[in-house]
């Protein structure tokens, strides 16, 4: 073998391989690199996460007035069936800051109902255990979502409500018929229950509209020339 020959040989093996691979499989970010992904990354969360709480809330407030209006469906039904008049009563919404001795959180947060028999004349005490939540099962925590009962103050020509006041009882009554019963000449209809995020930025209600009984459903901010919405 030729001396020329070798030596070119020898110097092809000592000389570095290329990789066959555009990039080689040691090769990492630089620190500029990582900064501007975290950056990127901190930039989307920034815009995505009061996105998803919003959503979130809203999902909840859906969640506890749906829970409403199966109350009120199920009272209704149950003194057309048993043919009594049954009462539907949503725990005292004054006493948010009132705490359970046993629990040490306010009995109504999240909120509660009761249905009951007319023959009950001695007030149900807030501690009672069979107050039922409207929490979805714990879904609902403390603070999330808040419940109000009011009823028709005016009505227009049209016997549109314009307006709405706060109910003295926080009751719905059903007669045996299912009819809505109002027993105080003050009280109007319609009564609305509200469920709403605890800023009011979203609501969504149970509209008790007639005395027979229909129901709508309400969202978004009350307006006194259409009657829409919820108060």
């Amino acid at each position: 073998m030729k001396p020329s020959t070798f030596l070119f040989k020898l110097l092809l093996q000592l000389s570095p391989k290329r990789s066959i691979y555009p990039f080689s499989v040691n090769a990492g970010f630089s620190l500029v690199e990582l900064a501007i992904v975290v950056l990127i990354i901190g930039i989307l969360s920034a815009i995505a996460v009061p996105g998803w709480n919003a959503f979130v809330n809203r999902q909840r407030t859906r969640t506890v007035n749906d829970g409403v209006f199966r109350a009120l469906r199920s009272a209704q039904s149950d003194a057309k069936l048993k043919k009594a008049d049954r009462i539907l009563e949503f725990r005292d919404v004054n006493i948010d800051s009132a705490t359970n001795p046993s629990t040490g959180k306010p009995y109504n947060d999240p909120p509660r109902f009761h249905i009951y028999s007319t023959s009950k004349t001695t007030p149900i005490p807030n501690s009672d255990v069979l107050w039922k939540s409207l929490g979805a099962n714990g879904e609902i925590k403390p603070g999330m979502v808040k419940l109000s009962i009011k009823e028709c103050q005016t009505k227009d020509a049209n016997d549109n409500c314009t307006a709405y006041q706060d109910d003295a009882n926080d009751q719905i009554k059903f007669n045996h018929l299912g009819a809505v019963e109002i027993d105080d000449p003050a009280q109007e209809l319609p009564f609305a229950v509200t469920a709403s995020t605890t800023d009011d930025g979203f609501k969504r209600c149970v509209i008790v509209e007639t005395i027979l009984g229909s129901m709508r459903i309400g969202e978004g901010e009350f307006d006194s020339a259409t009657g829409a919405g919820c108060p």
